[in-house]
């Protein structure tokens, strides 16, 4: 007689689907944010900076583009966050979030994002204060835009080194090329593009376009000086421990939760609703970012050929 063996009648499996991998990468971002905020600093590079790089690794954003990829750069995506980082931070190993402390009155010059209106600071050669003061949706927006720039300073290192270890020639003649420009002797572009394509991972092609796109760009440093110094920091940290580190300071996680403009507004909205007897009429409370909300108040364009644009006021959504 045969022996018959156990034949299970069905098989579950568990798979978690993209939307979800991204809801948890999302919490786990949030929760590794918290808690450096409220520790003061760490090393991006370090073991709290890695749970960073790992969550925004998982959810991989549109706006980063190939972060995944361990060779190739993202253009589009260090393009995207130079435009709202402050011009030279690439060159700072120390980074410090701040609150409205006073520096304003200081000799400072104020260095401002052309995509985000903040102010900010470079102390020293070495150090860049960024001031914020939206609350934590600010930071938060501030520091994945690091851990995102300090990804691909990864990449760009490992690009720039040969099997083992050494500086590859293309690096060299990239510092020899930074050199010049910086003492504003002209460069033979077309050869540069080269060196930049074998370190960026990337076409010629593209790092044309992307070398003429951070160019024109106001208020941003050249490709070929943004792609020196963000490997030579992480060159630096890694061949000779020189931590980069980004910190907060204590009257920014005192205030944090105070905002400055949050009850400046919630006043504004409710005057005008008592104003125009609206304040007992069901509301819709809208919930954005704040930059997206002051974008529904610039002047729409005419639709009807008058002179006079209408502008938008979400808060009448009633």
């Amino acid at each position: 007689m045969a022996t018959s063996s156990l034949i299970p009648l069905y098989t579950t499996t568990h798979s978690r689907t993209r939307a979800q991998e991204s809801s948890a990468a999302i919490q786990r971002l949030y929760i590794a944010m918290r808690h450096l905020f409220i520790r003061g600093s760490y090393k991006p590079l370090g073991v709290s900076g890695e749970a960073m790089i790992e969550a925004l690794m998982t959810l991989r954003p549109e706006i980063y583009g190939s972060i995944a990829d361990p060779e190739r750069v993202e253009l589009d995506g260090l393009l995207y966050i130079f435009q709202r980082l402050p011009e030279g931070i690439e060159e700072c190993r120390y980074i410090n979030l701040i609150s409205r402390e006073g520096y304003e009155n200081a000799h400072f010059t104020p260095i401002i994002p052309p995509k985000r209106k903040r102010n900010c600071y470079r102390i020293d050669p070495e150090q860049m204060f960024i001031e914020l003061t939206r609350g934590r949706s600010d930071i938060y927006d501030v520091l994945t835009h690091l851990t995102f720039l300090f990804i691909e300073s990864e990449k760009i290192r490992r690009n720039s080194e040969s099997n083992r270890g050494n500086l590859t020639r293309e690096w060299k003649m990239l510092e020899e090329s930074v050199k010049m420009e910086s003492e504003g002797q002209e460069i033979d572009l077309q050869v540069a593009y080269t060196y930049l394509s074998s370190i960026l991972g990337r076409p010629y092609a593209e790092i044309a376009i992307a070398a003429e796109q951070f160019e024109k760009a106001p208020k941003v440093n050249s490709l070929f000086r943004i792609t020196y110094w963000m490997g030579k920091l992480s060159r630096d940290e890694k061949r000779e421990s020189k931590d980069r580190v980004i910190s907060f300071s204590s009257a920014l996680r005192e205030k944090v939760g105070h905002h400055l403009h949050g009850e400046i507004w919630a006043n504004q909205i409710k005057k005008y609703l008592l104003d125009n007897h609206l304040f007992h009429r069901p509301i819709h409370v809208i919930s954005s970012n704040l930059h997206s909300v002051m974008n529904t108040f610039l002047p729409r364009p005419p639709s009807n050929g008058s002179a006079k644009p209408k502008i938008c006021r979400p808060w009448l959504w009633i």
